[in-house]
Formats: C-alpha cells, sequence, structure tokens
C-alpha cells in the first residue's frame, strides 16, 4: 500500500475524533481570545494520542502547540495550523470549527504513517477574528523553522489551491467635544458627531485619489443620545487594507490626516485605538499553490484559481515567515456570505462531515507530494527566499 492510499485509510480511521470535535466547538463558540474550552479539547485529544504538547503557547492563553511526529531522518518540517474561534452573535459562521478539525484529522492520519520523513505540528492559532494571534506566534519568530505552513479554511461553494489577503489596519476613534443643550445655548457645547462625521467625509473625498485596490471601510460606533443634546463623544470605527504594507502605511497616514483635520475644524479632540494587530498582505508562493493544485486534480475536486484579494487574515503575516498555503474548500453548492449565518449552520449539518475528510485528505497528500520531492522543496524555498528579498 502507498503511503497516499495509506493516508486515506488513516483519516477514514479518524474521523469520527474529528467530527465530534467540529460538532462539539459549533456548538458552543467562543469568541476571539476567548476560547478556552476549545483549547482544551484539542490539548486533551492530542495529549491522548501520545503527543507532545506546549500549552499557552508564546503566551496565549488559548493557544498550543503539538509535536505531531518526529522523523529519524527528516526532509522538512511542516506547521498545520487550527483556527477555533468564533464570531459575535453568529457564532462559527467563518467556519472555523471545521477549519479547525480538518486541521486535527490531517496530523491524525499523518501521525500513524511511519514512513514519512517530516516532522510535524499541528498548531492552535487562537483570535484570528479580532487580534490575531498568529502575528503574536510571527513576533516570536516560531515560523521561521519550518519549511511549510498550512490550512484549509471552509467556503460556502467555492475551492482555491491557495487564498490571497490584503494588509489590513482597523482603528476605533473617539471624538471628544463639550455636551450643551441643543436649543437653550448649542453655542457652549462642542459637537464630537460633527467631528467624527467630517472625518468620514475627509475619507470619502480620499477614495478619489488613493490605488484603485485599496479599501477603506468605516461606520460610526456612536453618534450621541438624544436629538436636543449636543454629544460629547462619539466613536468611528475605520478598516484600511491594500495588496501592500508599505501602502498601506501611507494611507493610514492620509486617513489620520482627515481624523485630525475634522477634529481641529470642530474644535474637538480625539484618540484612536488600534484594534488589533496589523495584519499583512498574503506572500504568494506559486510552487506551493501549484502543488495544491496538483492534488485537487488528482482527489478529483473541482476548483477554480483566482489570486484576487479580497479579505485580509494573520496567516498572512504567516507567510512572511515561510511558504503558507490557505486553501480554501467549498463546503457545497450554494454562495453564502462569509461571517454568515447560514455558514454557521452548514458546519453542524452532518453534509459538513465528507469536507472535513476532504480537507484533511487534500492538506495530508501536499504534505506527501512534498516530502517525496526535493526539487519540488527547493523551488518552494527558493521562491519564499526571493518575494521575501523584493520587500
Amino acid at each position: 500500500m502507498g503511503l497516499q492510499e495509506a493516508l486515506a485509510e488513516k483519516i477514514d480511521k479518524n474521523k469520527e475524533t474529528a467530527f465530534a470535535l467540529n460538532y462539539a466547538i459549533a456548538a458552543d463558540p467562543e469568541l476571539s481570545g476567548e476560547e478556552y474550552r476549545a483549547c482544551a479539547a484539542y490539548v486533551e485529544l492530542c495529549k491522548n494520542r501520545g503527543f507532545a504538547v506546549e500549552e499557552k503557547f508564546t503566551g496565549q492563553a488559548t493557544a498550543f502547540r503539538a509535536a505531531v511526529r518526529r522523523a529519524k531522518k527528516p526532509v522538512m518540517k511542516v506547521a498545520v495550523l487550527a483556527e477555533y474561534d468564533a464570531l459575535p452573535e453568529i457564532g462559527h459562521g467563518c467556519g472555523h470549527s471545521a477549519n479547525g478539525a480538518m486541521s486535527l484529522l490531517a496530523c491524525l492520519g499523518l501521525s500513524e504513517l511511519g514512513d514519512l520523513p517530516a516532522d510535524i505540528d499541528l498548531i492552535g492559532t487562537p483570535d484570528e477574528e479580532l487580534r490575531g494571534g498568529k502575528v503574536l506566534m510571527c513576533r516570536a519568530g516560531i515560523f521561521k523553522d519550518y519549511d511549510l505552513a498550512l490550512m484549509t479554511h471552509i467556503s460556502a461553494n467555492e475551492t482555491e489551491p491557495n487564498e490571497n489577503f490584503l494588509a489590513l489596519s482597523c482603528y476605533r476613534v473617539v471624538f471628544h467635544g463639550r455636551t450643551a443643550h441643543g436649543a437653550n445655548d448649542p453655542w457652549k457645547g462642542r459637537n464630537a458627531l460633527n467631528g467624527a462625521m467630517l472625518a468620514l467625509h475627509g475619507m470619502d473625498m480620499l477614495r478619489q485619489h488613493i490605488r484603485p485596490e485599496a479599501r477603506i471601510g468605516a461606520y460610526i460606533v456612536d453618534g450621541g443620545t438624544a436629538s436636543n443634546i449636543v454629544p460629547d463623544r462619539a466613536e468611528l470605527e475605520c478598516t484600511l487594507r491594500y495588496t501592500s504594507r508599505p501602502y498601506l502605511d501611507e494611507l493610514v497616514g492620509k486617513v489620520m490626516n482627515c481624523i485630525k483635520g475634522a477634529a481641529i475644524a470642530t474644535d474637538t479632540t480625539y484618540d484612536v485605538i488600534s484594534m488589533g494587530l496589523d495584519y499583512d498582505e498574503m506572500l504568494w508562493n506559486e510552487a506551493a499553490a501549484g502543488l495544491a493544485e496538483e492534488v485537487l486534480q488528482e482527489l478529483a475536486v473541482p476548483y477554480t484559481v483566482s489570486r484576487r484579494a479580497g479579505g485580509s487574515s494573520d496567516i498572512g503575516n504567516v507567510s512572511h515567515e515561510c511558504p503558507t498555503l490557505h486553501i480554501r474548500l467549498a463546503g457545497g453548492n450554494t454562495y453564502y456570505p462569509g461571517h454568515s449565518r447560514e455558514i454557521a449552520a452548514m458546519v453542524q449539518n452532518k453534509t459538513i462531515e465528507p469536507v472535513i475528510m476532504r480537507g484533511a485528505e487534500i492538506m495530508g497528500n501536499v504534505v506527501l507530494k512534498l516530502a517525496a520531492d526535493a526539487d519540488l522543496r527547493r523551488a518552494v524555498a527558493d521562491e519564499f527566499a526571493k518575494e521575501r528579498n523584493k520587500e
């Protein structure tokens, strides 16, 4: 029996463990940075399999790293990433319960292949939706030792061998004014909402003069309490994205000038609060993406190839530390928007089970092929080094 057939057999053998993990986490969603029960479930499963586990990995209470396998003569080291944080009010509308279950199942299957010359770790990466747990891991330098980091992310109805991401910076801005009665003596007040609205108008006008790939999203979080009271506090949130960090940093500076100008014009003050850590763009690795595409073809998984970057993820930061794959896998045939109640329902339906198995098979076969091909490993590493040197 070849390794590919053996992997399929081991995945089938361990599938119920992964299914149970997905259902348990999907039914008990925990917000970013608060995934204590989900993390504990992973840690218990890994310890029960005899994996050495580092808890509170890189100082994060809900992160872990499990040594899935150690080869006698490894030719590479791989990090398989698991996410498990949920969304406020929606639950697992981004599918993280299933994403992580795929990663666990891939690792359980790979751990039982005796002839595989690869060291493999399963890394629990919390807080993707808010602050960016992977960014903290990158700052600790842990991914520099890996030849590949990978994960599979569920989608409503689209499969891609790799997914591109935009760099991201996100802020809350609080304008401070002075309250006054809106009819008796409004001249005594300083309208904080005017400051926030003028800042938004400035961002709107800025859009004409920024690169077309840039994205500015903003909304008013808090604009006062009554129409006859001059608001002394107003809050807005803005999300800024671009295809590379250097230009995004320039854009952040322009937006901050809009905020500063609005405060001056309305005689208010303001505070800027970063919402989480900065996410970097995905450093694309065509050699690794081509490998994932080859696996999809061999497994007869329909897919499309698109390098269009839409959203953002902290795996972008990982891609600047080592070659990285973020495979996208369809959970069905019907389109639903990301971060939706429909996807939260999808991961609790029995139809998710073959998807979890397929995601594990895809990742497992990527590892098998990379371990067996020295030229491919060299191509992946060389391309990563070349792209990093451009920065």
